[in-house]
This record gives C-alpha cells, structure tokens and sequence, in this order.
C-alpha cells in the first residue's frame, strides 16, 4: 500500500500468528523461534501474534465442565496470549524477540531490527473488534491486526503442514492442498484456521499462509516467495 502523508507507515511485510499448539510440543518451540529470528536476516519486519498455548486449552476445558460467562472466557483467552509472548520472547528462546502491548512499540522494535511479539490484550480490550464466541481464536485475530497494520500477508505457524480436503483422514503430506479458494474453506467450517478467517480473507482481499511452524525454513520461504510446504489461502 502506497504511504499517504500524516498516517503512519508500520511497514510490516507479514503478521505471523504463533500457534499455541508450537509451545504444547517442546520440540516445535526452539525451530518455529529461530524461524522468526531469520526474518531479520532476510530483511523482512514481521509482526507476531501469539496464541493462546496451554493455558487457553485449560480455560476451554473448563468452559466444557462449567460453562463460562462470554465475558470471562473472552478475558482470559486475551491474557493467554500474552502469557504465550512473554515466554517465546524469554532469553532462553530468544534474543531478538521483544514484547510489546502497543503498535507503537511494535513498529520502533521492527525499526531496530528486532522481531515485535504483541500481547494483544490491551488492544483488544481497548479497541474491542472481536465477538463474545468461542468461534474467533488467535487465528481471526491474526488477519485482522494484518488488516489494521496494513500488512499484505498473513501467515499462521501450527503444528501441521497446512490445510487438507476434509475427505482426507489420513494427513499425507503430498496431500496437502497448496493452495485453497477462501470461498471453497467458507464451506468446510473449521479446518486448520477459524471458520471465519476465510470470510475475513474475502472481505478485505487478503492472503494468508498455513504452514508447520516447526520448520525454521518454511516461514522466510513464504516471505521471500520461494516453494515451499504450506497452503495459500487466496481470496478468488
């Protein structure tokens, strides 16, 4: 997008979503990290928003047994995820990730160089853009910080290879779908990102990626436009 005089420019080329599910699994956490940290030395700024990791599954595994008032689930997820970014940008993981709870924040981190990780819980209070609902995860919220920052891509790092046909039970990996028409993932419902991502991409003509965030490699292979283990998600 071209920059227009007295807005700000953020510069972002990417918003990459870390799936909760890539610190459940110890043996994802270090690789998908140093995937992020290899932006910097390809040149790109991207902007990371953390999932919601284990201690979301817990609050939905109480919500299953007592169910929750919208209002606390909504809280708690939000505080989730910046419990998921302050522990990925902990010294032991990392020395180029920093937190931040502003885009303000985020945009001088990028500037010096460094990999910005939102909390997003003091946007999403203070803004307030998503619903009460179980059906809006990390994954939503992904593309619509991308949306807000003016990124052209989203990407989501989780702990498959990316998206398959809902008639495939097995998970080959030379089955993997790599590349999906949002209109056609609309109406399959959930798949590997949130049912409303796709109707989010055809709204605002977005694209997004799915890829294992697992290995270090696939992340600057989107980003720089080389092949790549994944599946595009593309608005038509």
């Amino acid at each position: 997008m071209k920059d227009v005089s007295g807005y700000v420019s953020y510069g972002f080329d990417a918003v990459v979503k870390f799936g909760g599910s890539l610190l459940i699994k110890s043996e994802y956490t270090s690789k998908a990290i140093n995937g992020l940290e290899k932006t910097i030395s390809v040149g790109k700024r991207i902007l990371v928003i953390p999932g919601g990791g284990p201690t979301d599954k817990t609050i939905e595994a109480i919500d299953k047994v007592y169910p929750l008032h919208p209002n606390t689930h909504h809280l708690a997820c939000a505080r989730a995820q910046d419990q998921t970014g302050l522990i990925i940008c902990d010294s032991s993981f990392s020395k180029n990730l920093e937190p931040c709870e502003t885009l303000e924040e985020a945009r001088k981190i990028a500037e010096a160089h460094k990999v910005p990780v939102l909390l997003p819980s003091r946007l999403i209070f203070d803004i307030d853009p998503f619903e009460r609902t179980w059906e809006i995860t990390s994954d939503g919220m992904a593309v619509w910080f991308a949306w807000l920052v003016s990124a052209p891509l989203t990407v989501v790092l989780t702990d498959v290879d990316g998206i398959f046909h809902p008639d495939d039970q097995n998970r080959i990996t030379d089955k993997i779908m790599p590349r999906v028409n949002a209109n056609l993932l609309s109406q399959w419902g959930h798949t590997a990102v949130d049912k409303c991502v796709p109707e989010f991409i055809l709204w605002r003509n977005i694209r997004v990626w799915v890829i294992h965030g697992g290995f270090s490699d696939r992340l600057s292979n989107v980003l720089l436009g080389h092949p790549t283990i994944g599946t595009e998600i593309v608005p038509n």
